[in-house]
C-alpha cells in the first residue's frame, strides 16, 4: 500500500509524516485490496482540514475533517475511513453465494 502525504500552506515535518503513516497503516485490509491512500492536509487561518482518499481495486473511499488540532483531525478522518472500509467489507461478504445445503435448511427442506 502506497501512502502519499501532502501539505498545503505548511510544511510536512517528519513527525507529521510518521504519525500519518502509522494511522493510515491500519487501513491496509487484504480483503479490499487497497492500492494507495492519499492524505492532503491544509492549513487555513486557525484550523486544519484533513482529506483522505483510499483507493481500492474497485472502490474509492473519501473522508474529510476540519479541526483546530492537526493530529486530532487526522485521527478523526482515519476513523471515518475505517468505518467506511468496515461497511464495505461487510457488504462484500454479505453478497457471497451461500452453499446450496445452507439454503435448503433455511427453507425447511431436507433431503
Amino acid at each position: 500500500m502506497q501512502i502519499n502525504v501532502t501539505g498545503r500552506q505548511f510544511v510536512i515535518t517528519p513527525a507529521i509524516q510518521t504519525q500519518a503513516e502509522n494511522v493510515l497503516a491500519v487501513l491496509d485490509i487484504p480483503a479490499l485490496r487497497v492500492t494507495s491512500v492519499n492524505a492532503v492536509m491544509s492549513r487555513e487561518k486557525n484550523h486544519f482540514q484533513v482529506s483522505l482518499v483510499l483507493n481500492c481495486k474497485y472502490h474509492t473511499l473519501k473522508a474529510e475533517v476540519e479541526d483546530f488540532d492537526l493530529y486530532r483531525a487526522l485521527d478523526a478522518a482515519a476513523d471515518k475511513l475505517e468505518a467506511q472500509c468496515r461497511d464495505l467489507k461487510e457488504k462484500m461478504q454479505d453478497h457471497q453465494a451461500a452453499a446450496l445445503s445452507e439454503v435448503e435448511t433455511e427453507n425447511g427442506q431436507t433431503e
